[in-house]
Protein backbone atom coordinates (compact mmCIF):
# COMPACT_ATOMS: atom_id res chain seq x y z
CA UNK A 1 0.00 0.00 0.00
CA UNK A 2 0.95 3.64 -0.06
CA UNK A 3 2.05 5.63 2.96
CA UNK A 4 0.40 4.84 6.25
CA UNK A 5 -2.26 7.22 7.52
CA UNK A 6 -4.55 6.89 10.51
CA UNK A 7 -8.21 6.14 9.94
CA UNK A 8 -9.18 6.28 13.60
CA UNK A 9 -10.92 9.38 14.92
CA UNK A 10 -9.36 9.16 18.36
CA UNK A 11 -5.88 9.33 16.83
CA UNK A 12 -6.57 12.43 14.77
CA UNK A 13 -6.94 15.07 17.47
CA UNK A 14 -3.29 15.97 18.08
CA UNK A 15 -2.20 19.26 16.53
CA UNK A 16 -0.22 19.93 14.50
CA UNK A 17 -0.59 16.60 12.68
CA UNK A 18 2.51 14.55 12.03
CA UNK A 19 4.14 15.35 8.70
CA UNK A 20 3.99 12.48 6.25
CA UNK A 21 7.11 11.73 4.26
CA UNK A 22 5.80 11.16 0.78
CA UNK A 23 7.07 12.51 -2.53
CA UNK A 24 3.71 13.93 -3.57
CA UNK A 25 3.26 16.07 -0.44
CA UNK A 26 4.35 19.64 -1.13
CA UNK A 27 5.64 21.82 1.70
CA UNK A 28 5.18 25.46 0.77
CA UNK A 29 8.26 26.66 2.64
CA UNK A 30 10.51 24.00 1.12
CA UNK A 31 8.56 23.08 -1.97
CA UNK A 32 9.74 20.33 -4.23
CA UNK A 33 9.48 22.04 -7.58
CA UNK A 34 9.89 20.66 -11.08
CA UNK A 35 12.97 21.74 -12.97
CA UNK A 36 13.18 25.42 -13.80
CA UNK A 37 12.37 24.97 -17.42
CA UNK A 38 14.09 28.17 -18.58
CA UNK A 39 17.46 26.47 -18.07
CA UNK A 40 16.69 23.24 -19.88
CA UNK A 41 18.67 22.30 -22.96
CA UNK A 42 17.07 20.20 -25.69
CA UNK A 43 17.42 16.47 -25.15
CA UNK A 44 16.80 15.50 -28.76
CA UNK A 45 13.27 14.12 -28.64
CA UNK A 46 11.78 13.02 -31.93
CA UNK A 47 9.37 15.47 -33.50
CA UNK A 48 6.65 14.13 -35.83
CA UNK A 49 7.56 14.50 -39.49
CA UNK A 50 4.37 16.49 -40.11
CA UNK A 51 5.50 19.33 -37.83
CA UNK A 52 8.15 21.38 -39.57
CA UNK A 53 9.68 24.75 -38.86
CA UNK A 54 8.45 27.69 -40.88
CA UNK A 55 11.13 29.14 -43.12
CA UNK A 56 13.07 32.06 -41.76
CA UNK A 57 11.33 32.28 -38.38
CA UNK A 58 9.89 30.56 -35.35
CA UNK A 59 7.90 27.37 -35.69
CA UNK A 60 4.25 27.65 -36.81
CA UNK A 61 2.24 24.45 -36.39
CA UNK A 62 0.53 23.49 -39.70
CA UNK A 63 -1.59 20.85 -37.90
CA UNK A 64 -3.10 23.36 -35.45
CA UNK A 65 -2.77 26.69 -37.21
CA UNK A 66 -3.33 30.06 -35.49
CA UNK A 67 -6.80 30.71 -36.90
CA UNK A 68 -10.44 30.60 -35.79
CA UNK A 69 -10.85 26.95 -36.84
CA UNK A 70 -8.49 25.97 -34.03
CA UNK A 71 -10.59 27.95 -31.54
CA UNK A 72 -14.24 27.24 -32.28
CA UNK A 73 -15.77 24.88 -34.85
CA UNK A 74 -19.48 25.50 -34.16
CA UNK A 75 -19.59 28.33 -31.67
CA UNK A 76 -19.50 31.91 -32.91
CA UNK A 77 -17.13 34.42 -31.38
CA UNK A 78 -17.57 38.16 -31.62
CA UNK A 79 -14.19 39.13 -30.19
CA UNK A 80 -11.26 39.91 -32.47
CA UNK A 81 -8.55 37.35 -31.78
CA UNK A 82 -4.88 38.06 -32.34
CA UNK A 83 -2.31 35.27 -31.99
CA UNK A 84 0.78 36.28 -30.04
CA UNK A 85 3.88 34.57 -28.73
CA UNK A 86 4.97 34.82 -25.08
CA UNK A 87 7.78 37.16 -26.14
CA UNK A 88 5.13 39.56 -27.43
CA UNK A 89 3.15 39.40 -24.17
CA UNK A 90 5.96 39.68 -21.63
CA UNK A 91 9.40 41.26 -21.43
CA UNK A 92 10.75 38.29 -19.47
CA UNK A 93 8.66 35.26 -20.47
CA UNK A 94 9.33 31.91 -18.78
CA UNK A 95 7.76 28.52 -19.15
CA UNK A 96 7.72 27.90 -15.38
CA UNK A 97 8.87 30.75 -13.18
CA UNK A 98 9.33 29.06 -9.79
CA UNK A 99 7.95 25.54 -9.88
CA UNK A 100 4.36 24.69 -10.67
CA UNK A 101 1.61 25.38 -8.15
CA UNK A 102 -2.16 25.12 -7.89
CA UNK A 103 -2.18 28.91 -7.48
CA UNK A 104 -0.80 29.31 -11.02
CA UNK A 105 -4.16 28.43 -12.57
CA UNK A 106 -6.54 31.11 -13.87
CA UNK A 107 -9.46 30.01 -16.03
CA UNK A 108 -10.21 32.12 -19.12
CA UNK A 109 -13.17 32.43 -21.50
CA UNK A 110 -13.55 28.67 -21.93
CA UNK A 111 -15.75 26.27 -19.96
CA UNK A 112 -12.93 23.81 -19.23
CA UNK A 113 -12.90 24.04 -15.41
CA UNK A 114 -13.02 20.22 -15.32
CA UNK A 115 -9.60 20.10 -16.98
CA UNK A 116 -8.02 23.08 -15.20
CA UNK A 117 -9.13 22.03 -11.71
CA UNK A 118 -7.45 18.64 -12.23
CA UNK A 119 -4.35 20.24 -13.74
CA UNK A 120 -4.10 22.60 -10.74
CA UNK A 121 -3.99 19.63 -8.37
CA UNK A 122 -1.42 17.80 -10.48
CA UNK A 123 0.68 20.99 -10.56
CA UNK A 124 1.53 20.24 -6.91
CA UNK A 125 3.05 16.87 -7.88
CA UNK A 126 6.46 17.25 -9.59
CA UNK A 127 6.72 13.61 -10.63
CA UNK A 128 3.48 13.84 -12.60
CA UNK A 129 4.26 17.25 -14.09
CA UNK A 130 7.62 15.99 -15.32
CA UNK A 131 5.73 13.40 -17.39
CA UNK A 132 3.35 15.98 -18.90
CA UNK A 133 6.04 18.58 -19.69
CA UNK A 134 9.15 16.64 -20.81
CA UNK A 135 12.59 18.07 -20.12
CA UNK A 136 13.47 18.45 -23.80
CA UNK A 137 11.61 21.78 -23.94
CA UNK A 138 13.99 24.64 -24.76
CA UNK A 139 11.77 27.60 -23.86
CA UNK A 140 13.94 30.52 -22.76
CA UNK A 141 17.20 29.21 -24.23
CA UNK A 142 19.13 30.34 -27.31
CA UNK A 143 17.99 27.12 -29.01
CA UNK A 144 14.29 27.85 -28.63
CA UNK A 145 12.45 27.76 -31.96
CA UNK A 146 8.87 28.47 -30.84
CA UNK A 147 7.98 24.81 -30.36
CA UNK A 148 6.42 23.36 -27.17
CA UNK A 149 6.34 19.63 -26.36
CA UNK A 150 3.69 18.06 -24.13
CA UNK A 151 2.53 14.50 -23.35
CA UNK A 152 -0.89 13.06 -22.54
CA UNK A 153 -2.07 9.54 -21.80
CA UNK A 154 -4.47 8.28 -24.43
CA UNK A 155 -6.12 4.87 -24.33
CA UNK A 156 -3.20 2.90 -22.97
CA UNK A 157 -0.16 4.87 -24.05
CA UNK A 158 1.54 8.24 -23.69
CA UNK A 159 1.36 10.35 -26.85
CA UNK A 160 3.53 13.31 -27.83
CA UNK A 161 1.88 16.60 -28.77
CA UNK A 162 3.91 19.39 -30.38
CA UNK A 163 2.51 22.90 -30.79
CA UNK A 164 3.77 26.36 -31.57
CA UNK A 165 3.62 28.96 -28.80
CA UNK A 166 1.19 31.31 -30.55
CA UNK A 167 -1.65 32.01 -28.10
CA UNK A 168 -5.10 33.48 -28.81
CA UNK A 169 -5.36 36.95 -27.28
CA UNK A 170 -7.92 39.76 -27.17
CA UNK A 171 -6.69 43.31 -26.63
CA UNK A 172 -3.28 42.02 -25.56
CA UNK A 173 -4.59 39.53 -22.97
CA UNK A 174 -4.62 35.73 -23.26
CA UNK A 175 -8.19 34.67 -24.03
CA UNK A 176 -8.17 31.29 -22.34
CA UNK A 177 -6.32 29.75 -19.37
CA UNK A 178 -3.29 31.60 -18.11
CA UNK A 179 -0.99 31.79 -15.12
CA UNK A 180 -1.50 34.13 -12.19
CA UNK A 181 2.06 35.27 -13.00
CA UNK A 182 1.84 37.25 -16.28
CA UNK A 183 5.41 36.23 -17.16
CA UNK A 184 4.70 32.47 -16.88
CA UNK A 185 3.19 30.48 -19.77
CA UNK A 186 3.06 26.75 -18.91
CA UNK A 187 -0.67 26.84 -18.10
CA UNK A 188 -1.61 28.39 -21.46
CA UNK A 189 0.65 26.06 -23.43
CA UNK A 190 -0.53 22.85 -21.76
CA UNK A 191 -4.14 23.90 -22.38
CA UNK A 192 -3.33 24.63 -26.03
CA UNK A 193 -1.61 21.24 -26.43
CA UNK A 194 -4.69 19.53 -24.97
CA UNK A 195 -6.88 21.55 -27.36
CA UNK A 196 -4.76 20.40 -30.30
CA UNK A 197 -5.08 16.77 -29.26
CA UNK A 198 -8.87 17.30 -29.29
CA UNK A 199 -8.70 19.37 -32.53
CA UNK A 200 -10.03 22.67 -31.09
CA UNK A 201 -10.40 24.72 -27.93
CA UNK A 202 -14.17 24.34 -28.26
CA UNK A 203 -13.86 20.58 -27.82
CA UNK A 204 -12.66 21.21 -24.24
CA UNK A 205 -15.91 22.80 -23.15
CA UNK A 206 -17.73 20.82 -20.44
CA UNK A 207 -16.36 17.52 -19.23
CA UNK A 208 -15.50 15.34 -16.25
CA UNK A 209 -12.50 15.60 -13.94
CA UNK A 210 -12.14 11.81 -14.20
CA UNK A 211 -11.35 12.10 -17.92
CA UNK A 212 -8.83 14.87 -17.28
CA UNK A 213 -7.11 12.86 -14.56
CA UNK A 214 -6.85 9.79 -16.81
CA UNK A 215 -5.44 11.85 -19.69
CA UNK A 216 -2.92 13.61 -17.43
CA UNK A 217 -1.71 10.57 -15.46
CA UNK A 218 -3.02 7.29 -16.88
CA UNK A 219 -4.50 6.59 -13.45
CA UNK A 220 -7.86 5.30 -12.26
CA UNK A 221 -10.72 7.55 -11.10
CA UNK A 222 -13.40 6.33 -8.69
CA UNK A 223 -16.67 8.16 -8.03
CA UNK A 224 -18.38 8.97 -4.73
CA UNK A 225 -21.57 10.82 -3.82
CA UNK A 226 -20.69 13.29 -1.01
CA UNK A 227 -24.22 13.24 0.39
CA UNK A 228 -23.83 9.48 1.01
CA UNK A 229 -20.57 9.87 2.94
CA UNK A 230 -20.74 9.14 6.66
CA UNK A 231 -18.96 11.19 9.28
CA UNK A 232 -16.04 8.77 9.70
CA UNK A 233 -15.39 8.72 5.94
CA UNK A 234 -13.80 12.14 6.35
CA UNK A 235 -10.71 10.17 7.35
CA UNK A 236 -10.81 8.23 4.06
CA UNK A 237 -10.67 11.55 2.17
CA UNK A 238 -7.87 12.81 4.41
CA UNK A 239 -5.79 9.67 3.97
CA UNK A 240 -6.29 9.70 0.21
CA UNK A 241 -5.25 13.35 -0.02
CA UNK A 242 -2.21 12.93 2.22
CA UNK A 243 -1.03 10.00 0.11
CA UNK A 244 -1.10 11.88 -3.17
CA UNK A 245 -4.58 11.31 -4.61
CA UNK A 246 -6.10 14.01 -6.79
CA UNK A 247 -9.63 14.70 -5.54
CA UNK A 248 -12.10 16.64 -7.64
CA UNK A 249 -15.66 17.62 -6.85
CA UNK A 250 -18.68 18.99 -8.69
CA UNK A 251 -20.97 21.54 -7.04
CA UNK A 252 -24.74 21.06 -6.86
CA UNK A 253 -27.10 22.89 -9.19
CA UNK A 254 -28.20 26.19 -7.64
CA UNK A 255 -29.42 27.95 -10.78
CA UNK A 256 -32.96 28.28 -9.43
CA UNK A 257 -31.90 29.66 -6.04
CA UNK A 258 -31.66 33.29 -4.98
CA UNK A 259 -28.18 34.81 -4.95
CA UNK A 260 -27.99 34.93 -1.14
CA UNK A 261 -28.80 31.22 -0.93
CA UNK A 262 -25.90 30.28 -3.19
CA UNK A 263 -23.32 31.47 -0.63
CA UNK A 264 -20.74 32.15 -3.31
CA UNK A 265 -20.95 28.69 -4.89
CA UNK A 266 -20.99 28.32 -8.69
CA UNK A 267 -23.61 25.87 -9.97
CA UNK A 268 -22.45 22.67 -11.68
CA UNK A 269 -18.84 23.79 -11.44
CA UNK A 270 -15.67 21.73 -11.04
CA UNK A 271 -13.52 22.36 -7.97
CA UNK A 272 -10.50 20.53 -6.56
CA UNK A 273 -9.68 19.63 -2.95
CA UNK A 274 -6.40 21.18 -1.81
CA UNK A 275 -6.42 20.38 1.91
CA UNK A 276 -8.11 18.08 4.43
CA UNK A 277 -7.59 18.73 8.15
CA UNK A 278 -9.16 18.13 11.53
CA UNK A 279 -8.30 20.94 13.93
CA UNK A 280 -8.96 21.70 17.61
CA UNK A 281 -11.94 24.01 17.96
CA UNK A 282 -13.41 25.10 21.30
CA UNK A 283 -13.91 21.92 23.36
CA UNK A 284 -13.96 19.58 20.36
CA UNK A 285 -12.58 19.43 16.83
CA UNK A 286 -13.63 20.67 13.42
CA UNK A 287 -13.37 18.58 10.25
CA UNK A 288 -12.43 20.95 7.43
CA UNK A 289 -11.86 20.63 3.69
CA UNK A 290 -10.05 23.22 1.59
CA UNK A 291 -11.37 23.62 -1.95
CA UNK A 292 -10.16 25.68 -4.92
CA UNK A 293 -12.15 27.27 -7.72
CA UNK A 294 -10.10 27.24 -10.97
CA UNK A 295 -11.38 30.72 -11.75
CA UNK A 296 -8.89 31.96 -9.17
CA UNK A 297 -11.64 33.97 -7.47
CA UNK A 298 -15.29 33.63 -6.27
CA UNK A 299 -15.34 31.73 -2.98
CA UNK A 300 -17.62 30.04 -0.46
CA UNK A 301 -19.35 32.54 1.84
CA UNK A 302 -20.70 30.16 4.49
CA UNK A 303 -19.20 28.81 7.72
CA UNK A 304 -15.37 28.68 7.84
CA UNK A 305 -15.03 30.93 4.78
CA UNK A 306 -12.18 33.43 4.58
CA UNK A 307 -12.73 35.90 7.42
CA UNK A 308 -15.52 33.80 8.95
CA UNK A 309 -16.28 34.14 12.69
CA UNK A 310 -15.32 30.50 13.28
CA UNK A 311 -11.65 31.39 12.76
CA UNK A 312 -11.73 33.77 15.74
CA UNK A 313 -11.76 30.72 18.02
CA UNK A 314 -8.84 28.98 16.32
CA UNK A 315 -5.29 29.46 17.72
CA UNK A 316 -2.95 31.54 15.57
CA UNK A 317 -0.41 28.73 15.23
CA UNK A 318 -3.11 26.48 13.77
CA UNK A 319 -4.16 29.17 11.28
CA UNK A 320 -0.53 29.58 10.26
CA UNK A 321 -0.18 25.83 9.74
CA UNK A 322 -3.29 25.88 7.53
CA UNK A 323 -1.85 28.73 5.41
CA UNK A 324 -5.03 30.68 6.09
CA UNK A 325 -5.41 33.83 4.02
CA UNK A 326 -8.18 36.33 3.34
CA UNK A 327 -7.34 36.79 -0.34
CA UNK A 328 -9.98 36.30 -3.01
CA UNK A 329 -7.85 33.69 -4.76
CA UNK A 330 -10.56 31.07 -5.29
CA UNK A 331 -9.37 28.89 -2.40
CA UNK A 332 -11.39 28.48 0.79
CA UNK A 333 -12.09 26.21 3.75
CA UNK A 334 -15.49 24.73 4.59
CA UNK A 335 -16.79 22.18 7.08
CA UNK A 336 -17.12 18.53 6.07
CA UNK A 337 -20.84 18.83 6.77
CA UNK A 338 -21.20 21.73 4.30
CA UNK A 339 -18.99 19.92 1.79
CA UNK A 340 -21.40 16.98 1.74
CA UNK A 341 -24.28 19.36 1.16
CA UNK A 342 -22.69 21.64 -1.47
CA UNK A 343 -21.20 18.99 -3.79
CA UNK A 344 -22.98 16.24 -5.70
CA UNK A 345 -19.97 14.31 -7.01
CA UNK A 346 -16.49 13.57 -5.68
CA UNK A 347 -13.81 11.79 -7.69
CA UNK A 348 -10.77 10.26 -6.00
CA UNK A 349 -8.04 9.66 -8.55
CA UNK A 350 -5.11 7.34 -7.85
CA UNK A 351 -2.50 5.69 -10.03
CA UNK A 352 -3.86 2.34 -8.78
CA UNK A 353 -7.05 1.32 -6.94
CA UNK A 354 -7.78 1.62 -3.21
CA UNK A 355 -9.09 -1.88 -2.54
CA UNK A 356 -9.50 -1.76 1.24
CA UNK A 357 -11.21 1.64 1.55
CA UNK A 358 -8.52 3.22 3.71
CA UNK A 359 -8.06 6.10 1.27
CA UNK A 360 -4.62 4.83 0.23
CA UNK A 361 -4.01 3.34 -3.20
CA UNK A 362 -2.82 -0.27 -3.08
CA UNK A 363 0.02 -1.58 -5.18
CA UNK A 364 -1.60 -3.51 -8.00
CA UNK A 365 1.35 -5.67 -9.00
CA UNK A 366 -0.67 -7.49 -11.66
CA UNK A 367 -2.21 -5.41 -14.42
CA UNK A 368 -3.55 -6.34 -17.82
CA UNK A 369 -4.61 -4.10 -20.71
CA UNK A 370 -6.95 -5.66 -23.28
CA UNK A 371 -7.68 -3.61 -26.41
CA UNK A 372 -10.63 -4.52 -28.59
CA UNK A 373 -13.62 -3.29 -30.52
CA UNK A 374 -17.36 -3.78 -30.71
CA UNK A 375 -18.52 -4.09 -34.31
CA UNK A 376 -22.17 -3.64 -35.20
CA UNK A 377 -23.78 -6.87 -36.42
CA UNK A 378 -20.77 -8.91 -35.30
CA UNK A 379 -19.94 -8.67 -31.59
CA UNK A 380 -21.85 -5.62 -30.29
CA UNK A 381 -24.54 -7.58 -28.48
CA UNK A 382 -25.77 -5.02 -25.96
CA UNK A 383 -26.27 -5.52 -22.23
CA UNK A 384 -27.35 -8.66 -20.36
CA UNK A 385 -31.09 -8.29 -21.09
CA UNK A 386 -30.45 -8.41 -24.86
CA UNK A 387 -30.89 -11.75 -26.62
CA UNK A 388 -27.62 -11.13 -28.42
CA UNK A 389 -25.57 -10.61 -25.22
CA UNK A 390 -23.65 -13.85 -25.85
CA UNK A 391 -22.15 -12.37 -29.03
CA UNK A 392 -20.17 -9.78 -27.03
CA UNK A 393 -16.42 -10.20 -26.49
CA UNK A 394 -15.68 -12.85 -23.87
CA UNK A 395 -12.48 -12.92 -21.78
CA UNK A 396 -11.32 -15.71 -19.52
CA UNK A 397 -10.14 -14.42 -16.14
CA UNK A 398 -8.14 -16.61 -13.74
CA UNK A 399 -7.58 -15.64 -10.10
CA UNK A 400 -4.85 -17.60 -8.30
CA UNK A 401 -4.75 -18.38 -4.58
CA UNK A 402 -2.56 -16.12 -2.46
CA UNK A 403 -2.69 -16.77 1.28
CA UNK A 404 -1.14 -13.48 2.34
CA UNK A 405 -3.52 -11.42 0.19
CA UNK A 406 -6.53 -13.47 1.26
CA UNK A 407 -5.68 -12.88 4.94
CA UNK A 408 -5.82 -9.13 4.33
CA UNK A 409 -9.14 -9.27 2.47
CA UNK A 410 -11.23 -11.73 4.50
CA UNK A 411 -10.36 -14.74 2.38
CA UNK A 412 -11.04 -13.05 -0.96
CA UNK A 413 -8.91 -11.65 -3.79
CA UNK A 414 -9.47 -7.99 -4.75
CA UNK A 415 -9.90 -7.06 -8.39
CA UNK A 416 -10.63 -3.75 -10.11
CA UNK A 417 -11.84 -3.55 -13.70
CA UNK A 418 -12.06 -0.34 -15.74
CA UNK A 419 -13.65 -0.20 -19.19
CA UNK A 420 -12.72 2.82 -21.31
CA UNK A 421 -14.44 3.47 -24.64
CA UNK A 422 -12.28 5.15 -27.25
CA UNK A 423 -14.26 8.35 -27.63
CA UNK A 424 -12.53 11.61 -28.47
CA UNK A 425 -14.02 14.90 -27.41
CA UNK A 426 -14.13 16.38 -30.92
CA UNK A 427 -16.62 13.66 -31.92
CA UNK A 428 -19.32 15.54 -30.01
CA UNK A 429 -18.83 18.56 -32.29
CA UNK A 430 -19.05 16.23 -35.28
CA UNK A 431 -22.41 14.80 -34.21
CA UNK A 432 -21.07 11.73 -32.44
CA UNK A 433 -22.33 10.45 -29.12
CA UNK A 434 -20.84 8.76 -26.13
CA UNK A 435 -22.29 5.30 -25.45
CA UNK A 436 -23.36 3.81 -22.16
CA UNK A 437 -20.87 0.98 -21.60
CA UNK A 438 -20.27 -1.57 -18.88
CA UNK A 439 -19.26 -5.14 -18.17
CA UNK A 440 -20.33 -8.28 -16.34
CA UNK A 441 -18.28 -10.93 -14.51
CA UNK A 442 -19.55 -14.50 -14.15
CA UNK A 443 -18.08 -17.25 -11.97
CA UNK A 444 -17.30 -20.47 -13.86
CA UNK A 445 -17.43 -24.03 -12.54
CA UNK A 446 -14.94 -25.25 -15.14
CA UNK A 447 -12.60 -23.77 -17.69
CA UNK A 448 -14.36 -23.31 -21.07
CA UNK A 449 -12.67 -23.98 -24.39
CA UNK A 450 -15.17 -22.15 -26.59
CA UNK A 451 -17.67 -19.29 -26.46
CA UNK A 452 -20.41 -19.57 -23.88
CA UNK A 453 -23.89 -19.51 -25.38
CA UNK A 454 -27.04 -17.65 -24.42
CA UNK A 455 -28.28 -20.56 -22.29
CA UNK A 456 -25.38 -19.96 -19.89
CA UNK A 457 -26.17 -16.27 -19.49
CA UNK A 458 -29.87 -16.90 -19.00
CA UNK A 459 -29.18 -19.35 -16.19
CA UNK A 460 -26.25 -17.54 -14.53
CA UNK A 461 -26.24 -14.41 -12.40
CA UNK A 462 -23.38 -11.94 -12.80
CA UNK A 463 -21.33 -10.95 -9.76
CA UNK A 464 -22.27 -7.66 -8.18
CA UNK A 465 -19.47 -5.09 -7.90
CA UNK A 466 -19.08 -3.00 -4.77
CA UNK A 467 -20.52 0.05 -6.51
CA UNK A 468 -23.49 -2.12 -7.61
CA UNK A 469 -23.51 -0.84 -11.21
CA UNK A 470 -20.87 -0.82 -13.93
CA UNK A 471 -22.92 0.59 -16.80
CA UNK A 472 -22.56 4.34 -17.23
CA UNK A 473 -22.74 6.94 -19.97
CA UNK A 474 -19.17 8.07 -19.31
CA UNK A 475 -15.97 7.57 -21.24
CA UNK A 476 -14.79 5.16 -18.55
CA UNK A 477 -16.62 3.07 -15.98
CA UNK A 478 -15.14 0.84 -13.31
CA UNK A 479 -16.02 -1.66 -10.62
CA UNK A 480 -14.31 -3.40 -7.70
CA UNK A 481 -14.81 -7.05 -6.82
CA UNK A 482 -13.64 -9.46 -4.11
CA UNK A 483 -13.37 -12.90 -5.65
CA UNK A 484 -12.58 -16.47 -4.66
CA UNK A 485 -9.69 -18.17 -6.45
CA UNK A 486 -10.88 -19.73 -9.69
CA UNK A 487 -12.09 -19.10 -13.23
CA UNK A 488 -14.33 -16.23 -14.32
CA UNK A 489 -15.80 -14.83 -17.51
CA UNK A 490 -15.50 -11.10 -18.19
CA UNK A 491 -17.88 -9.64 -20.79
CA UNK A 492 -17.63 -5.94 -21.81
CA UNK A 493 -20.51 -4.46 -23.76
CA UNK A 494 -22.35 -1.35 -24.82
CA UNK A 495 -25.76 -0.92 -23.23
CA UNK A 496 -27.55 -0.81 -26.58
CA UNK A 497 -26.77 -3.47 -29.20
CA UNK A 498 -25.08 -2.76 -32.54
CA UNK A 499 -23.02 0.18 -31.32
CA UNK A 500 -19.55 0.10 -32.87
CA UNK A 501 -16.61 1.42 -30.87
CA UNK A 502 -13.06 0.60 -29.80
CA UNK A 503 -12.44 -0.07 -26.11
CA UNK A 504 -9.68 -0.61 -23.57
CA UNK A 505 -10.11 -2.97 -20.62
CA UNK A 506 -7.80 -2.33 -17.66
CA UNK A 507 -7.61 -4.98 -14.96
CA UNK A 508 -5.84 -4.46 -11.62
CA UNK A 509 -5.02 -7.05 -8.95
CA UNK A 510 -2.70 -7.29 -5.95
CA UNK A 511 -2.41 -11.05 -6.47
CA UNK A 512 -1.54 -13.16 -9.47
CA UNK A 513 -4.20 -13.22 -12.18
CA UNK A 514 -4.40 -13.88 -15.89
CA UNK A 515 -6.81 -12.61 -18.53
CA UNK A 516 -7.01 -13.79 -22.12
CA UNK A 517 -9.47 -13.60 -25.04
CA UNK A 518 -11.91 -16.51 -25.21
CA UNK A 519 -14.35 -15.64 -27.99
CA UNK A 520 -15.69 -12.81 -30.19
CA UNK A 521 -12.70 -10.59 -29.32
CA UNK A 522 -11.75 -8.37 -32.25
CA UNK A 523 -8.41 -6.54 -31.81
CA UNK A 524 -8.49 -2.75 -31.87
CA UNK A 525 -7.39 -1.27 -35.19
CA UNK A 526 -4.01 0.43 -34.87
Amino acid sequence: MGCSASMEADQSLAWPPAKLIYPNIIDKQNRIAPRKWTSIVAAGSKVPVSTQSSSGGLFVDPEFPPNLKSVFRKKKIEKKITWKRPSELSRKPSLIADGTSRHDMKQGDLNDCWFLSTLSAIAEKPQLMAKIIPEDNTFGTSRYDGRFHCKFWQFGQWVDVYIDDLLPTVEGKILFAHSSDPDEFWVSLVEKAYAKMNQSYEALEYGFEADAFTDLTGGLAEWYNPSDLREHEFYLIRAAFQCGAVIGCLSVDKEERAEQDRKGMISNHSYVITGVEEIPHQDSTAKLIRVRNPWGDTEWEGAWCDGGDEWNRVPDDVKLELELTSQDDGEFWMSFQDFRREYCNMIICNLSPDFDHDGISDKAEYQRYMKGQWRSGVNAGGWLECESFNTNPQYLLTMYSDASVQRRYSGRLPLAVALLQVYRRQETLEGGEIHAVGFEIFQLRERPTAALCQDFFQSSDPLMPENEETYAEYRETSGRFFLDPGEYLLVPSTHQPNKSRDYLLRIFSVSKMECSPLAHCIPMDT
